[in-house]
Protein backbone atom coordinates (compact mmCIF):
# COMPACT_ATOMS: atom_id res chain seq x y z
CA UNK A 1 0.00 0.00 0.00
CA UNK A 2 2.75 2.24 0.95
CA UNK A 3 4.14 1.57 -2.38
CA UNK A 4 1.04 2.79 -4.42
CA UNK A 5 0.71 5.90 -2.14
CA UNK A 6 4.44 6.75 -3.04
CA UNK A 7 3.81 6.38 -6.76
CA UNK A 8 0.40 8.75 -6.54
CA UNK A 9 2.44 11.19 -4.81
CA UNK A 10 5.55 11.33 -7.20
CA UNK A 11 3.19 11.99 -10.16
CA UNK A 12 1.23 14.44 -8.17
CA UNK A 13 4.03 16.26 -7.58
CA UNK A 14 5.11 16.70 -11.19
CA UNK A 15 1.97 17.23 -12.42
CA UNK A 16 1.75 20.25 -10.33
CA UNK A 17 5.25 21.06 -11.08
CA UNK A 18 4.06 20.76 -14.82
CA UNK A 19 0.64 23.05 -14.26
CA UNK A 20 3.28 25.53 -13.10
CA UNK A 21 5.48 25.92 -15.40
CA UNK A 22 2.53 25.21 -18.03
CA UNK A 23 0.91 28.17 -16.60
CA UNK A 24 4.16 30.61 -16.03
CA UNK A 25 4.40 29.96 -20.20
CA UNK A 26 0.86 31.11 -20.62
CA UNK A 27 0.83 34.11 -19.05
CA UNK A 28 4.19 35.10 -20.32
CA UNK A 29 2.69 33.73 -23.93
CA UNK A 30 -0.26 35.97 -23.57
CA UNK A 31 1.33 39.31 -22.20
CA UNK A 32 4.16 38.88 -25.68
CA UNK A 33 0.71 38.46 -27.92
CA UNK A 34 -1.30 41.04 -26.37
CA UNK A 35 1.69 43.54 -26.59
CA UNK A 36 2.38 43.05 -30.08
CA UNK A 37 6.38 41.90 -29.20
CA UNK A 38 8.66 41.66 -31.86
CA UNK A 39 11.90 41.55 -32.97
CA UNK A 40 13.74 41.76 -36.05
CA UNK A 41 16.77 39.63 -37.49
CA UNK A 42 18.90 40.11 -40.30
CA UNK A 43 19.36 37.37 -42.64
CA UNK A 44 22.57 37.39 -44.25
CA UNK A 45 25.23 36.41 -41.51
CA UNK A 46 22.74 36.70 -39.08
CA UNK A 47 20.13 34.26 -39.06
CA UNK A 48 21.77 32.15 -41.40
CA UNK A 49 25.26 31.40 -43.44
CA UNK A 50 25.34 32.97 -47.11
CA UNK A 51 28.64 33.08 -47.86
CA UNK A 52 28.69 29.69 -50.00
CA UNK A 53 25.47 31.25 -52.41
CA UNK A 54 27.34 34.05 -53.48
CA UNK A 55 30.59 32.55 -54.00
CA UNK A 56 28.29 29.83 -56.15
CA UNK A 57 26.97 32.75 -58.19
CA UNK A 58 29.83 34.68 -58.54
CA UNK A 59 31.37 31.06 -60.53
CA UNK A 60 28.43 31.72 -62.96
CA UNK A 61 29.72 35.05 -63.68
CA UNK A 62 26.95 36.74 -62.53
CA UNK A 63 27.22 40.87 -61.80
CA UNK A 64 25.32 42.16 -59.26
CA UNK A 65 24.12 44.62 -61.96
CA UNK A 66 22.92 42.23 -64.07
CA UNK A 67 19.14 41.78 -63.82
CA UNK A 68 18.72 38.11 -62.57
CA UNK A 69 21.84 38.54 -59.89
CA UNK A 70 19.13 38.60 -56.92
CA UNK A 71 16.86 35.97 -58.38
CA UNK A 72 20.09 33.03 -58.80
CA UNK A 73 20.91 34.30 -54.91
CA UNK A 74 17.23 33.73 -53.50
CA UNK A 75 16.59 30.89 -55.78
CA UNK A 76 19.79 29.26 -54.32
CA UNK A 77 18.36 28.94 -50.69
CA UNK A 78 19.63 25.04 -50.17
CA UNK A 79 23.34 26.33 -49.95
CA UNK A 80 21.91 28.72 -46.73
CA UNK A 81 23.30 27.15 -43.91
CA UNK A 82 21.58 28.31 -39.94
CA UNK A 83 23.20 29.74 -37.91
CA UNK A 84 22.19 27.70 -34.59
CA UNK A 85 23.16 30.11 -31.78
CA UNK A 86 21.14 33.18 -33.53
CA UNK A 87 18.46 30.48 -34.81
CA UNK A 88 17.77 29.15 -31.27
CA UNK A 89 17.52 32.49 -29.26
CA UNK A 90 14.93 33.78 -31.60
CA UNK A 91 13.28 30.30 -31.80
CA UNK A 92 12.89 30.83 -27.95
CA UNK A 93 11.20 34.34 -28.42
CA UNK A 94 8.88 33.31 -30.51
CA UNK A 95 7.87 30.43 -28.13
CA UNK A 96 7.52 33.08 -25.10
CA UNK A 97 5.36 34.74 -27.89
CA UNK A 98 7.34 37.24 -29.18
CA UNK A 99 6.70 38.14 -33.05
CA UNK A 100 10.18 37.38 -35.03
CA UNK A 101 10.68 39.75 -38.46
CA UNK A 102 13.56 39.04 -40.79
CA UNK A 103 15.56 41.71 -42.58
CA UNK A 104 17.38 40.59 -45.49
CA UNK A 105 20.03 43.08 -47.38
CA UNK A 106 19.46 41.51 -50.76
CA UNK A 107 16.99 42.29 -53.61
CA UNK A 108 13.41 40.93 -53.64
CA UNK A 109 13.54 39.21 -56.95
CA UNK A 110 12.92 35.31 -56.49
CA UNK A 111 12.40 36.26 -53.09
CA UNK A 112 9.15 33.96 -52.73
CA UNK A 113 11.33 31.36 -52.37
CA UNK A 114 12.82 32.89 -48.97
CA UNK A 115 9.48 34.16 -47.49
CA UNK A 116 7.88 30.18 -48.58
CA UNK A 117 11.07 28.77 -46.47
CA UNK A 118 10.31 31.25 -43.33
CA UNK A 119 6.70 31.33 -43.04
CA UNK A 120 6.22 29.46 -40.14
CA UNK A 121 9.07 31.13 -38.77
CA UNK A 122 8.77 34.87 -39.31
CA UNK A 123 6.09 37.19 -39.26
CA UNK A 124 7.33 39.32 -42.11
CA UNK A 125 10.21 38.56 -44.60
CA UNK A 126 11.94 42.29 -45.65
CA UNK A 127 14.20 42.90 -48.26
CA UNK A 128 15.99 46.01 -48.28
CA UNK A 129 18.52 47.83 -50.73
CA UNK A 130 19.57 50.67 -48.82
CA UNK A 131 20.13 51.51 -45.34
CA UNK A 132 17.18 54.19 -45.42
CA UNK A 133 14.82 51.54 -46.06
CA UNK A 134 15.90 49.66 -42.98
CA UNK A 135 15.74 52.54 -40.84
CA UNK A 136 11.83 53.06 -41.75
CA UNK A 137 11.08 49.01 -41.48
CA UNK A 138 12.60 49.55 -38.14
CA UNK A 139 11.32 52.54 -37.44
CA UNK A 140 7.66 51.87 -37.99
CA UNK A 141 7.46 48.65 -36.19
CA UNK A 142 9.17 49.55 -33.15
CA UNK A 143 11.34 46.22 -32.59
CA UNK A 144 12.02 45.31 -28.40
CA UNK A 145 16.04 44.13 -29.90
CA UNK A 146 17.46 44.06 -33.60
CA UNK A 147 19.91 41.11 -33.91
CA UNK A 148 22.35 42.24 -36.13
CA UNK A 149 26.21 41.06 -37.70
CA UNK A 150 26.44 44.62 -39.92
CA UNK A 151 27.50 48.06 -38.71
CA UNK A 152 25.31 49.32 -40.68
CA UNK A 153 22.67 47.15 -38.75
CA UNK A 154 23.36 48.62 -35.43
CA UNK A 155 23.45 52.08 -36.42
CA UNK A 156 20.20 51.84 -38.20
CA UNK A 157 19.13 50.36 -35.14
CA UNK A 158 20.21 53.00 -32.25
CA UNK A 159 19.09 55.47 -34.86
CA UNK A 160 15.45 54.35 -34.50
CA UNK A 161 15.54 53.81 -31.18
CA UNK A 162 15.48 50.04 -30.91
CA UNK A 163 17.94 48.25 -28.23
CA UNK A 164 20.95 46.48 -31.08
CA UNK A 165 22.67 43.43 -30.31
CA UNK A 166 25.45 42.11 -32.42
CA UNK A 167 25.38 38.85 -34.25
CA UNK A 168 29.37 37.36 -35.21
CA UNK A 169 29.81 36.85 -38.75
CA UNK A 170 31.12 33.87 -39.93
CA UNK A 171 34.98 34.04 -41.42
CA UNK A 172 34.15 32.75 -44.48
CA UNK A 173 31.17 35.58 -45.23
CA UNK A 174 31.43 37.60 -48.30
CA UNK A 175 29.02 40.35 -46.88
CA UNK A 176 30.39 43.97 -48.24
CA UNK A 177 28.69 45.96 -45.03
CA UNK A 178 30.86 46.45 -42.30
CA UNK A 179 31.64 44.82 -39.43
CA UNK A 180 33.45 46.24 -36.24
CA UNK A 181 32.15 44.07 -33.17
CA UNK A 182 32.08 46.23 -29.96
CA UNK A 183 32.73 49.40 -32.13
CA UNK A 184 28.74 50.65 -30.68
CA UNK A 185 29.33 49.17 -27.72
CA UNK A 186 26.53 46.65 -28.23
CA UNK A 187 25.64 43.53 -26.59
CA UNK A 188 28.01 40.92 -28.48
CA UNK A 189 26.15 37.13 -28.50
CA UNK A 190 29.14 34.77 -27.99
CA UNK A 191 29.66 31.88 -30.56
CA UNK A 192 27.42 32.84 -32.97
CA UNK A 193 29.68 33.37 -35.58
CA UNK A 194 29.07 29.17 -36.42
Amino acid sequence: MEKIKNFFNKWYRRFKIFVFLFSTWAVIFSVNNIMNNSVAIEYDDGLIYSGDVFREIEKEKVKITDESYWEKINVNYKLERIKPIPFVITYFLKIIGIKIDIIADRGNDGGDYIRRKWQNFSRNLYFVKEQEEKYNILKKNGYLLFFASSDEGIVQAKKSGIYPVRIKRNSKSVSTLSYTPGRYKEKIIPLSEF
